[in-house]
């Protein structure tokens, strides 16, 4: 016991560290902003500048970063025996912190390795053999985006003969551009790319996966900002309409994928990859904006992906932190094992649920802001008359809303299943109430999903700065004018405080209907249980069954594989017990990764025998082989 409060002290001491750290940052960076230092060491510079973009994103993560560490006083207590996850999370945090103000590349890799290596030792904390499988993937894929980020500043710097960000600006072509945005979009976890993220995320401790999922993947989109937007020579306008399909079909899939799965956690991955397919289709279009010279649509858009970065970084972490408190009270992230917990844990069932209607963007709440500017950004890509973009935007809008609809019903299954109804077993039913501290750190950051929401003015007064800093204009902060910039007026008509007015109205005349006029008797209830008469909470509908209905309409994207087993009837419709197993596949994997990967190894197969059974002048032979293919990469690719 002794020893436990001992390891507490490291729980303490670096819940603290990263605070006191994020709060230091963030004054740096505003002391220093729009000014550069480079760190004298005896063998390497460090070079770092603040910029406006650099401070977005110190403070967007010293916020995250800060609502969680209070979260994390008092839920790390479960780790007093690891105390080298609070060391790590420390050191993860600071290196993405030092990563947003490096200003050369040698910085940026150095810093993005040591974040990549942090966070790939907390998703294999836990030591099992799950977070061990979810480490290697993870630990393999990000370093094929590492690879191909490098090979992209490299390319730069046979250009520019120089280390230093200042000398990029305008020298990446498309070759520079594709290789970078590849990169980055596995750290992002964009589809086709996603492969690791719904395995690395669940495994990881809850504070972390809210780091890595409201915080790090973000890290993708500060580097795809840098390079398209600073780096870019900005010449090739069918990039963005690529980043706009990509982010569409993101959207669609990861909120597909999310609607099927029973673990909380896993839900709230696949959700990340639908949010980053959102901030993916913002950038392409204020891109395309750029290159075609339509310069209102790209600040409108670049808004509606900087308060998107804002609002899915709040949103996620909450539900993220609340899932944790589900876990550590009920021992179970299976929502098909809770249930009622609306009643044992009250003040986290509001919490969740206000994060819950943020990320599904219901008014009056910050996620409807930024996703009603990327579709008056999609409506404004229409009326610009070019063909491709006419086409691909209507086609967005429909994926878009299609993705809506998805996360609606995925939230709800999430919400209703865990909250609602009856506890489905001992341990949701006997769950303790969670820590006030703990309750602190998942509230900070849906308060302000709610101020974002009702006052969205300063926020996007705010953010005009880096609105300029990237595209040269700003977007009024009004949202009732700010979409006639991009001719379509008529939707100006429904901004969103007049939409969230009118929710809010709507609530209010049906609240005061109710109390006018509904009878005063207090009438108690037993909560409904599917209209089974024993007290069987397992008859309550399922999150299984809540999904099947739109699994089967949309049984192409699962590649689904179920199986029922009943046993003998005890009435016409009940059963005394049923197995039902359903395994979901995902498509990408299934069609691209594991047939890729046996072809790897059948070519690596290949490869061994011959260079194994190969003689000396054979094996110099390969060696000449490869100086030639070099040689014409440089001359025909690179130079």
């Amino acid at each position: 016991m002794d020893n436990l409060k001992h390891k507490g002290i490291f729980r303490y001491f670096f819940s603290f560290l990263t605070i006191l750290s994020a709060a230091f940052f963030t004054v740096l960076s505003i002391y220093y902003f729009k000014s550069e230092f480079i760190l004298q060491s005896s063998f390497i510079n460090f070079s770092f500048k603040f910029d406006a973009l650099s401070l977005f994103f110190v403070i967007f993560i010293s916020s995250i970063s800060l609502f969680i560490s209070i979260f994390s006083i008092k839920y790390g207590d479960k780790y007093d025996d690891k105390p080298s996850l609070f060391i790590y999370s420390f050191l993860f945090i600071i290196s993405m912190l030092i990563l947003v103000i490096s200003n050369d590349m040698l910085t940026f890799l150095i810093f993005w390795e040591l974040m990549s290596i942090f966070s790939f030792l907390l998703v294999i904390y836990e030591g099992n053999e799950e977070s061990r499988k979810a480490g290697f993937l993870y630990f393999l894929m990000t370093h094929i985006g590492t690879i191909l980020i490098t090979a992209a500043f490299i390319m730069l710097y046979l250009k520019t003969s120089s280390f230093s960000f200042d000398y990029y600006k305008g020298a990446a072509g498309i070759i520079i551009l594709a290789a970078a945005i590849t990169g980055f979009s596995i750290k992002a976890g964009i589809i086709p790319f996603h492969t690791w993220l719904p395995y690395a995320h669940p495994v990881a401790p809850a504070n972390i996966s809210a780091v890595m999922s409201g915080v790090m993947v973000n890290m993708a989109i500060y580097g795809i900002l840098k390079f398209l937007f600073v780096f870019s020579s900005g010449s090739d306008s069918f990039l963005g309409i690529i980043l706009l399909v990509i982010g569409a079909l993101s959207a669609l899939l990861g909120i597909m994928y999310a609607m099927a799965q029973k673990d909380i956690k896993k839900l709230l991955a696949f959700s990340t990859i639908e949010n980053m397919g959102i901030i993916f289709m913002g950038i392409g279009i204020s891109y395309w904006a750029r290159v075609e010279n339509f310069k209102s649509l790209e600040y409108i858009a670049m808004i509606a992906v900087l308060l998107h970065i804002i609002n899915h970084g709040l949103s996620k972490s909450s539900l993220f932190m609340g899932a944790g408190l589900i876990d550590k009270y009920t021992h179970t992230r299976n929502m098909e094992k809770l249930g009622g917990l609306s009643k044992k844990m009250a003040q986290l069932s509001v919490l969740f649920l206000i994060g819950i209607m943020s990320i599904s963007a219901m008014p009056p709440l910050n996620g409807f802001l930024s996703e009603w500017y990327l579709y008056i950004s999609l409506i404004g890509s229409v009326f610009t008359g070019n063909l491709y973009m006419v086409y691909f935007s209507i086609i967005s809008i429909a994926l878009l809303s299609l993705a809506g609809a998805a996360a609606g019903a995925a939230f709800t299954k999430l919400f209703g299943i865990t909250f609602l109804g009856k506890p489905r077993t001992a341990n949701a039913e006997n769950v303790k109430k969670s820590h006030i501290v703990e309750r602190i750190g998942i509230a900070l950051p849906v308060v302000l999903c709610i101020y974002i929401g009702v006052y969205p003015y300063q926020i996007i007064s705010s953010l005009n700065a880096v609105i300029f800093y990237l595209t040269g204009g700003t977007v009024n902060p009004n949202p009732f004018t700010a979409v006639s910039a991009v001719k379509v007026h008529s939707f100006s008509l429904y901004a969103p405080s007049i939409i969230a007015a009118a929710f809010i109205l709507l609530l209010l005349i049906i609240f005061f209907y109710f109390k006018i006029f509904a009878s005063d008797k207090k009438r108690v209830f037993e909560t409904w249980a599917c209209g089974l008469d024993e007290k069987n909470p397992k008859a309550q509908y399922s999150g299984s069954g809540f999904s099947s209905s739109i699994m089967k309409v949309f049984s192409s994207f699962y590649s689904s594989v179920s199986e029922i087993d009943f046993e003998r009837d005890v009435k016409k419709y009940f059963r005394s017990k049923s197995v039902y197993t359903e395994e979901v596949n995902d498509i990408v994997e299934k069609y691209i990764y594991i047939p890729a990967g046996k072809l790897y190894y059948k070519i690596s197969e290949i490869f061994n025998k011959a260079v194994n059974s190969a003689n000396i002048n054979v094996s110099l032979g390969y060696l000449f082989l490869t100086l030639i293919v070099c040689i014409i990469i440089y001359i025909f690719i690179i130079r």
